[in-house]
């Protein structure tokens, strides 16, 4: 599947799609530009298609403006805080919102703009209010912390409505028991190890990232 390009109320639907096919998420959260930039080509090589970028990351907009535009690619801002910045990612071509909470006004502004918006939360209750407030999936956060796979298994029980997203302490050993429960798991330790990052090695970690979606293409069955 190519990149959504598409204009108006479609934007947001295609995106999901992309979603859908791809699941596994590549975030890049870094003190370094040339490190985020090479993170992301290592995670290419791999075999990623599907890039949350967090705003905390030196020259984020310029990222997500770069690679943004590349084929099979889908790229998103992640670390939001506000309806400004949610604003800001979006005119750089930011094709979804992520934040580690739940705020109305990233909501709207995603909506306004046919955007795709992950809204944070980590008690049903939170969650809940997330999927009211129009949120197209639900990350789950800090997950790992919170009881892995088991609890996105509770949350599904009674609502089983919710689209899920996984982030946080999210470890490569479990990545196919959270791919039961969520639409989207989001990685970065597991995918980009610190000591990794710190020492250049972006041939390992693009192995890593062949690893992790070659367990994802064993789920697909052909029709």
């Amino acid at each position: 599947m190519t990149t959504p390009a598409v204009k108006g109320d479609k934007l947001a639907a295609e995106v999901l799609k992309f979603f859908e096919e791809h699941r596994l998420v590549a975030v890049i959260r870094t003190s370094s530009a040339e490190d985020a930039e090479e993170m992301i080509q290592a995670a290419i090589r791999g075999g990623f298609h599907l890039f949350e970028v967090s705003m905390q990351t030196p020259q984020a907009l310029k990222l997500l403006e770069t690679f943004g535009k590349k084929d099979s690619l889908l790229l998103g801002a992640g670390t939001v805080t506000d309806g400004e910045m949610a604003q800001r990612a979006i005119n750089a071509g930011a094709k979804f919102l992520a934040t580690h909470y739940t705020d109305r006004d990233v909501i709207s502004v995603a909506k306004n703009n046919d955007s795709v918006v992950i809204a944070g939360a980590a008690t049903p209750t939170e969650a809940f209010n997330a999927y009211q407030l129009g949120a197209d999936l639900i990350k789950i956060y800090p997950a790992g912390f919170l009881g892995g796979p088991l609890y996105f298994k509770a949350l599904k029980g009674p609502l089983p409505f919710l689209k899920l997203a996984a982030d946080g302490n999210v470890e490569a050993d479990h990545l196919m028991d959270y791919l039961k429960y969520c639409q989207v798991v989001c990685l970065t330790s597991a995918l980009f190890e610190p000591a990794l990052v710190r020492s250049n090695k972006w041939a390992e970690i693009t192995d890593r990232a062949k690893q992790l979606t070659q367990k994802l293409e064993s789920l697909k069955v052909p029709k």
